[in-house]
């Protein structure tokens, strides 16, 4: 396999395990443990979230049979890399409480809980990668969840780094981790002006 050099810099003294996660389309096939996927989601059932509500949902799949519905949920780009990777899910967030208020924050929730299993993953050696790129309302149907219960924000991908040179041409050239955007491009002290 060929290494990716990750040349990330950034601009304060932080922790590596933010530079080091990166959202990888190259992945091998070697499924993963149930002890790993265990890990993952327990990171994710500790984000943070507005009046401990957890208003995510996760449904996967790996190697079961319904994978080749949730493959058949991914638009046709991301269908070209990400089908064979050892687990497949979907994040959904839910739209209101018990009592039929709305949860004005429950995609912002469910946003933490990505984002703390991409980080569990990361400090795994695996790799996650989210995709907007899916047909929403297929989603829905396929996966037996009412829209009006729940707000499907993206597929994700999780397992082993694979060889870059196995991905389409088009594809090899975008696998190499991307910079960001000075941090004052984002935020300012202050009123906006």
């Amino acid at each position: 396999m060929t290494k990716t050099v990750n040349n990330r810099q950034p601009d304060a003294d932080i922790a590596p395990l933010f530079t080091e996660r990166w959202s990888t389309r190259a992945f091998s096939s070697e499924p993963l443990t149930g002890e790993e996927i265990k890990k993952l989601f327990e990171a994710a059932r500790w984000a943070p979230s507005s009046g401990n509500s957890q208003p995510w949902m996760v449904l996967y799949e790996t190697d079961g049979p319904d994978r080749e519905v949730f493959n058949s949920i991914l638009r046709p780009g991301n269908q070209k890399w990400a089908t064979g990777v050892p687990l497949l899910g979907f994040f959904f967030a839910k739209n209101k409480r018990a009592d039929g208020s709305p949860l004005s924050t429950s995609q912002f929730d469910t946003g933490s809980a990505w984002m703390s299993l991409a980080l569990q993953a990361t400090m795994m050696g695996l790799y996650a990668h989210a995709m907007a790129g899916i047909d929403k309302d297929a989603a829905y149907e396929r996966l037996g969840v009412s829209p009006d219960e729940y707000t499907v924000i993206c597929a994700f991908v999780a397992g082993h780094r694979g060889d870059p040179t196995d991905l389409e041409e088009d594809l090899q050239a975008r696998e190499v981790p991307n910079n960001r955007d000075p941090v004052g491009q984002h935020a300012t002290r202050g009123v906006s002006r």
